[in-house]
C-alpha cells in the first residue's frame, strides 16, 4: 500500500478512453489470465486487481485542487503524504483503531463509496476486498481435488467467474479465464492440424454494454 498516490496521467490514458461498461474485465492477450476488473460504482470507476486489491479509481467529475494528509496526531500519522482529496472527492483509509490492525493504510472510503475487506482465517480471502459499495466480492477457497483456482476472483456481485483446469483431452484452457458472467472464452485445442494456434483464444462471446471483457496487449 505504499503507492496510493494517484498517477493522473496514467489514470487518464488508461481509463478516460473506455467505453464504460458497468463491469469491465481485462485479460492478458499473452496468458489469457484475468488481470483486473473495472467496476462502475456511483460516479466512480474503481479498479480491482486479480489479487483483490484496489489499484486505481477515476471519475469524469474528478478535478480541482489535490490535497495530501499532513496529520500530527499519533492515530492518523500513517496517513501523512497519502492522497486526501481531489476537488470534492475525498479519500479515507483504515487506521490502527479499526477492528483489524492489519487493515491499516487500506482504502476505507473513496468519495461516497465504502470499501470493506475480508476478515477471516481463510487465506484465500484474508484482507482482500470484500465489498465495494454494495457490490460483494468472493474468491476461490481451497479445493482438495484441484486447487489451481485458490485465491482467484470467484464472483463480483452476481457475476460468476471461472478458469480452465486440467481436463482429459483438453489442456488448452489451464489457468485461463473461461467465464465472466454470461461471457465465454474458448481456446484452440488442436495439436495436429492447427497446432501453431494451440492454447490461443479461439472465441469470445457475450460482451454487452453492462459486462464486457477486453484484451490487454
Amino acid at each position: 500500500m505504499k503507492n496510493l498516490r494517484v498517477s493522473f496521467s496514467v489514470l487518464f490514458l488508461a481509463l478516460h478512453s473506455l467505453v464504460y461498461s458497468q463491469v469491465q474485465a481485462y485479460v492478458s492477450a499473452k496468458t489469457y489470465k484475468l488481470e483486473s476488473v473495472d467496476l462502475k460504482v456511483e460516479n466512480l470507476v474503481i479498479t480491482l486487481s486479480k489479487d483483490g486489491n484496489i489499484t486505481n479509481f477515476y471519475s469524469d467529475e474528478m478535478g480541482g485542487e489535490v490535497k495530501y494528509y499532513n496529520e500530527f496526531g499519533y492515530q492518523d500519522a500513517f496517513k501523512n503524504g497519502k492522497l486526501k482529496s481531489i476537488g470534492d472527492l475525498k479519500i479515507d483509509y483504515y487506521d490502527q483503531w479499526d477492528k483489524n490492525l492489519t487493515k491499516n493504510e487500506r482504502f476505507k472510503k473513496i468519495g461516497d463509496v465504502n470499501i470493506e475487506y475480508w476478515e477471516t482465517s481463510d487465506q484465500s480471502k484474508e484482507l482482500k476486498v470484500k465489498k465495494i459499495g454494495n457490490i460483494e466480492i468472493d474468491y476461490y477457497s481451497y479445493d482438495l481435488i484441484d486447487n489451481s483456482k485458490f485465491g482467484q476472483l470467484k464472483s463480483i456481485g452476481n457475476i460468476p467467474i471461472d478458469y480452465g483446469i486440467k481436463e482429459i483431452g483438453n489442456h488448452s484452457r489451464i489457468g485461463k479465464l473461461i467465464r465472466f458472467g454470461n461471457l465465454s472464452l474458448d481456446y484452440w485445442n488442436d495439436t495436429i492440424i492447427d497446432k501453431e494456434n494451440f492454447g490461443k483464444l479461439k472465441s469470445l462471446k457475450g460482451n454487452t454494454k453492462d459486462v464486457s471483457v477486453r484484451l490487454l496487449q
